[in-house]
C-alpha cells in the first residue's frame, strides 16, 4: 500500500522542490565532474577531515521504530533487532501493516531527551554522534516529505527525533552526522507518489537532511548490498552518489558505503564494523563497534552482555595508535533511553579520557617506537608536537622493565599523565639515533592503561 499524503499542498511543495533545484546542484549529473570529484576524495590531509583526524572516539545511535520491539517478535527473540522487519535475512518478512500496527503505532519514547543524550556523549569524550536517519526499515526518524512513514507522522511521539538532536549537538559543541540506509525494505510502499525511481526518492531525502538539519560534516551511509534492485553497488553509482552529496555540501565527508563497503576504497574513509585494524592503516578509517558482544546494533530487552570499560578503552587506544577513530554504539530503549549499563560504560571512559585525553585527541601514530617480544607487554603510541605518548595497556609478565626502542636521540624527559600515580623512573640509553628506554612498573598502575609522556626536543 503507497502511503498518500493527507495534505495536498505538501505535495505540491515536493514536486516543485524537485524541479527546482539550482544548476550548481545538478552538476553532480556531469560524468566528468563525477570524475574530478572522485578523484579528490579522502581526508588524510585535507582541511575537510581535520575535525575527523582529531576527534578519535565518536558515538553511534541506532534508535527507530525497531526500538519498540526490542528484539522480540510475537514472543520470539531475532538478531540483529535493528532489522526485525527482516528477521536477519535482508529482505521484509514480518508484513508492512503489522510492523506498522506493532512497532510505529505504539513507539512513543516519551524518556527521550536530546539534551540529556548529547550530555552523556559529551561527558564521555565522544566528539561526534552518528544517528540512524532511516534504516533498513525504511522508516524516517525525521519528518520529511517524501514519505508518511516517518516519526512524526507515523507514531504517537510525533516530534522529529532528528532536528532535536542536531540542535542540541550544536548547541553543546557536538558533531552531528546523519547515518542513511541506502537499502530500503519498504521504500515501494511507502514513497510518496510523484517519484519516478528510487534514486530519486532517495535524493530528495538527503536534500533534506543535508539542508533542513544545520552544518553536516559527514553523511554515513549503510546497506551498501541493496535490496530489490533499487541502487548498484558499483563505482559508477558510488561516484553518482559521492557527487550529488558533494554537490549539496562541498565539505561533507562520506563514508566507504556510499558503494562497494568496508573493504573498498570508496568514499573519503573505511569503516570496519566490530573488528580492530591489525596494523597502521595508510587510509582514514572508522571502527564502529556494538556495545554488546554481538552484533546487536539495536537494543535488545535484557541483554547482559556488554563489553567491559577495560576492552573498550583498548579499543580506543588502538585505533587511534594506527591513524584511526573509535566510534561506540548504543540501542536506546523502548522509553528513549540510554541503557544503564551503557551509561556506566560512558562513565567510565569519560573518566580515563578527562586524565589521559592528551594522547588520544589530535594526535598522530608513532611508528618511530618499537617494543620487542617482552611476554605480556601490551604498548600503543601516538604523538602530537615534540611528545610521544606510551599507552601502557599491560606491563611485563615477571615484574620485569618495559623495554621501548625510539628511534630518536634527543630525549628529554618522562613523566605520567595522571598524577595521582606514583612518578616512573625511566632509565634511557642513546645509542646513535636510537635511545632505549628501560621502564619499571610503577608500585601502582591505571587499571586501564598507564599513559606516560614522553618530551624530547623538537617534533619529528
Amino acid at each position: 500500500m503507497v502511503i498518500a499524503f493527507k495534505n495536498l499542498f505538501v505535495t505540491l511543495i515536493l514536486a516543485i522542490g524537485i524541479c527546482s533545484a539550482s544548476a550548481d546542484e545538478e552538476k553532480w549529473q556531469d560524468p566528468a565532474w563525477q570524475d574530478a570529484i572522485w578523484a579528490q576524495r579522502g581526508c588524510k590531509a585535507d582541511e575537510r577531515g581535520r575535525w575527523f583526524r582529531n576527534a578519535k572516539f565518536g558515538a553511534f545511535i541506532h534508535f527507530g521504530v525497531y526500538s519498540e520491539l526490542g528484539g522480540f517478535w510475537h514472543g520470539r527473540q531475532y538478531d540483529p533487532a535493528e532489522q526485525i522487519i527482516g528477521l536477519g535475512q535482508r529482505h521484509e518478512v514480518i508484513p508492512l501493516d503489522e510492523y506498522r500496527a506493532e512497532a510505529a503505532g505504539n513507539f512513543n519514547p516519551t524518556n527521550f531527551n536530546a539534551r540529556e543524550w548529547v550530555s552523556l556523549i559529551k561527558a564521555a569524550g565522544q566528539k561526534y554522534v552518528i544517528v540512524t536517519t532511516k534504516h533498513h526499515d525504511g522508516f524516517c526518524m525525521f519528518h520529511t516529505a517524501t514519505t508518511g512513514f516517518n516519526v512524526v507522522d507515523a507514531t504517537p511521539f510525533k516530534r522529529d527525533v532528528i532536528r532535536e538532536l542536531a540542535e542540541e549537538c550544536q548547541r553543546q559543541g557536538i558533531v552531528f552526522c546523519p547515518y542513511y540506509s541506502i537499502g530500503d525494505w519498504t521504500a515501494a510502499k511507502v514513497e510518496a507518489p510523484g517519484f519516478k525511481t528510487y534514486g530519486d526518492y532517495m535524493r530528495a531525502q538527503l536534500k533534506e537532511l543535508l539542508g533542513n538539519y544545520g552544518e553536516i560534516k559527514m553523511l554515513w551511509f549503510d546497506n551498501y548490498w541493496y535490496v530489490n534492485n533499487q541502487w548498484q553497488n558499483d563505482e559508477a553509482h558510488a561516484k553518482e552518489l559521492y557527487a550529488y552529496v558533494r554537490s549539496l555540501s562541498p565539505n561533507t565527508l562520506v563514508n566507504d558505503r556510499c558503494g562497494r563497503g568496508a573493504s573498498s576504497l570508496d568514499g573519503d574513509y573505511a569503516t570496519p564494523e566490530n573488528q580492530l585494524k591489525g596494523s597502521l592503516q595508510k587510509r582514514c578509517f572508522e571502527v564502529v563497534m556494538t556495545d554488546t558482544g554481538d552484533d546487536n546494533w539495536g537494543w535488545v530487552r535484557g541483554a547482559r552482555n556488554y563489553r567491559s570499560p577495560a576492552e573498550l578503552i583498548r579499543n580506543l587506544i588502538d585505533c587511534t595508535s594506527k591513524g584511526g577513530n573509535f566510534v561506540l554504539n548504543v540501542g536506546p530503549t523502548a522509553s528513549g533511553e540510554f541503557p544503564p549499563e551503557h551509561k556506566a560504560i560512558l562513565q567510565v571512559m569519560g573518566k580515563w579520557l578527562a586524565t589521559n585525553g592528551a594522547a588520544i585527541y589530535g594526535t598522530d601514530p608513532a611508528p618511530e617506537c618499537e617494543t620487542g617480544p617482552q611476554p605480556g607487554l601490551r604498548c600503543y603510541a601516538t604523538k602530537t608536537g615534540n611528545n610521544i605518548y606510551l599507552e601502557l595497556v599491560h606491563w611485563p609478565d615477571g615484574g620485569q622493565p618495559a623495554l621501548i626502542t625510539i628511534h630518536r636521540h634527543d630525549f628529554v624527559s618522562a613523566g605520567v599523565l595522571d598524577s595521582s600515580l606514583p612518578a616512573v623512573h625511566v632509565q634511557p640509553t642513546v645509542t646513535n639515533d636510537l635511545t632505549i628506554l628501560s621502564i619499571p612498573e610503577p608500585a601502582k598502575v591505571d587499571p586501564y592503561a598507564t599513559v606516560i609522556r614522553l618530551t624530547f626536543n623538537g617534533a619529528k
